[in-house]
């Protein structure tokens, strides 16, 4: 699981006794990027599966109304979240004295009596893709940056909603809904484009671990004259973040990547239970800019690049342990190249079973 990295900010300035580090956004979020890349353990950065077509599809999230609905009363504080940004089915618009709407996340209930029987379910769904679509409260529309480009279509009990820009990106946008409500299908689907041999990776990935399209894995060319691959072979080289290929296909491209997760505001996310070390990451190089100014001691300097190496050691070390069931695997296999003898009995079930 990832956190934001506001949670290791936090941290940074208490320790600091700052109030204020807005003005140090962006050096820190470099810095704790480059924490996350000096752990490097094998569960710092996400593993994601990114999809190419010649044809780029959108991504899209079904959710479906799953109660025993009679009136529009039955839906009273259900909700439907998207990005974080939650929109409630209220029984009355919060407004102020002319009208206008204090909490425009309300999908409203109200047109007619709140326990009106003639009020049909898939009336309040359409009320609730309006608001959605409109960013707010009916006549609201207010817009909200973290669901800019989102559209959402209801179909009786159910409600589609669909990112409007193609490519990989919508299949991270998230969606949660509460238990009046059940989720059909997560944000997935959406594919970016691959024309002219060459597909574009994101501002964010790490590493390429493989590539795979239709049911073939292409292989990296080893060729020192890259652009002149044989079309005959399923090759590609990496240029700078482009993958380019020797053919031209028809079918999906699927590549994986490790990627750097990251947050609604684009900044980085960090491993839970990385904070603290990237915590002292951050402050030893805050530190060393004073250092080099000659307006902090070298002792201080030292105390925090020491005690950075010690924490990056403890959670490279936590996350590459392997888990009770991987340490089960393992001896199993171990296990299977011992030859059993009088002396050397079998596992007991407990260990040779999972």
């Amino acid at each position: 699981m990832h956190v934001p990295v506001n949670r290791v900010f936090n941290n940074v300035s208490r320790n600091f006794g700052l109030k204020n580090y807005t003005n140090n956004l962006d050096s820190w979020s470099e810095w704790a990027f480059e924490a996350e890349q000096y752990i490097g353990s094998n569960k710092t950065f996400l593993q994601k599966e990114l999809v190419y077509s010649t044809t780029p599809t959108q991504a899209t999230a079904i959710i479906e109304c799953t109660l025993n609905y009679s009136a529009p009363i039955d839906l009273k504080d259900e909700f439907i979240e998207i990005n974080g940004t939650r929109f409630t089915f209220m029984s009355r618009f919060n407004a102020d004295s002319v009208g206008n709407l204090v909490d425009s996340n309300e999908i409203n209930l109200t047109n007619g009596s709140i326990n009106d029987t003639n009020v049909t379910l898939s009336s309040l769904m359409e009320v609730a893709a309006n608001t959605i679509n409109q960013g707010g409260g009916a006549g609201g529309a207010q817009n909200f940056e973290n669901i800019t480009g989102v559209r959402a279509a209801a179909n009786n009990s159910r409600i589609t909603i669909t990112v409007e820009t193609n490519g990989n990106r919508g299949n991270d946008y998230t969606i949660n809904t509460s238990n009046g409500f059940r989720i059909v299908q997560d944000f997935s689907g959406g594919k970016d484009i691959m024309h002219n041999k060459q597909i574009r990776l994101p501002d964010n990935y790490v590493k390429v671990l493989s590539i795979r399209a239709g049911d073939a894995i292409i292989q990296p060319t080893s060729s020192q004259y890259k652009s002149k691959v044989s079309t005959l072979l399923d090759r590609y080289y990496i240029d700078g973040n482009r993958i380019n290929f020797a053919t031209d296909y028809t079918s999906d491209v699927v590549v994986t990547v490790l990627a750097v997760p990251l947050s609604v505001e684009g900044y980085p996310m960090i491993l839970q239970g990385h904070e603290e070390a990237v915590a002292h990451y951050i402050m030893w190089k805050h530190k060393l800019i004073g250092y080099y100014a000659g307006e902090v001691p070298q002792y201080i300097v030292k105390d925090l690049e020491r005690r950075w190496y010690q924490l990056c050691g403890k959670v490279r070390g936590d996350d590459n342990m392997p888990t009770s069931i991987e340490l089960l695997k393992i001896g199993k296999l171990w296990n299977t190249k011992i030859p059993l003898t009088s002396f050397n009995p079998p596992l007991y079930d407990g260990l040779n079973s999972y």
